[in-house]
């Protein structure tokens, strides 16, 4: 339940959050990743300090779906911890990439590493891209730039699933092995499970042959 759980929880957390019901996904999601880098927090500091950002994501969204099914959703409050969640998240993806950058480097896996620097860039402008649309109105800007947000939104978080992947495949953390003898029940998930196996299956041969 390391990397491979840490997938579905980013999956569920980022790409559920421009969905019509990213409100409620981002609990589910949050909560997936406070247990997966709670996992992960015996390979770096830098994953446990993740799992604290977690839980308070996790807080944050639980409140924000408690004002919203009891009808507060129109209060400043409630504005105010929809803007936290929304760049915290990314800040915590900024995290979970440091960690990942930090144990690839100790395992001497230079791709993954590159891509962490590549999709923290990636993180570092849709934050920039967000604060900007605040800031700048128009009728020609303001559909521009909320454009690029989303691109860049759906990029940092396509790539980061890309990154998580190759972690299970590669840097092979113990508990992932186990998902290989369970199923979810969800069909999109075994599905998933079944395709983290063959890779890290390949990925095994490919080692035995050198």
């Amino acid at each position: 339940m390391g990397f491979g759980l840490l997938f579905f929880a980013c999956f569920l957390t980022y790409f559920g959050a421009i969905s019509p019901v990213g409100t409620f996904t981002y609990v589910i999601g949050a909560a997936m990743l406070l247990l997966a880098l709670y996992k992960l927090s015996g390979l770096n500091k830098m994953f446990f300090a993740s799992a604290i950002g977690s839980a308070f994501l996790l807080v944050i969204s639980v409140a924000i779906v408690v004002m919203y099914v009891f009808g507060y959703d129109g209060t400043s409050v409630y504005n105010l911890l929809v803007y936290v969640q929304t760049y915290f998240a990314p800040v915590l993806l900024l995290a979970i990439l440091v960690a990942i950058y930090l144990i690839a480097k100790e395992v001497e896996l230079r791709k993954i590493q590159g891509w962490c620097i590549v999709n923290g860039v990636f993180v570092i402008g849709y934050i920039i891209c967000d604060i900007l649309s605040i800031f700048i109105v128009g009728e020609v800007a303001t559909p521009r730039l909320g454009l690029v947000c989303i691109i860049s939104q759906v990029l940092y978080t396509a790539f980061m699933l890309v990154i998580l992947f190759n972690c299970y495949a590669k840097i092979c953390y113990e508990d992932d092995r186990r998902m290989e003898k369970q199923t979810s029940g969800v069909a999109a998930f075994d599905i998933l499970n079944k395709a983290f196996d063959k890779v890290a299956d390949k990925n095994k041969k490919g080692k035995g042959e050198k």
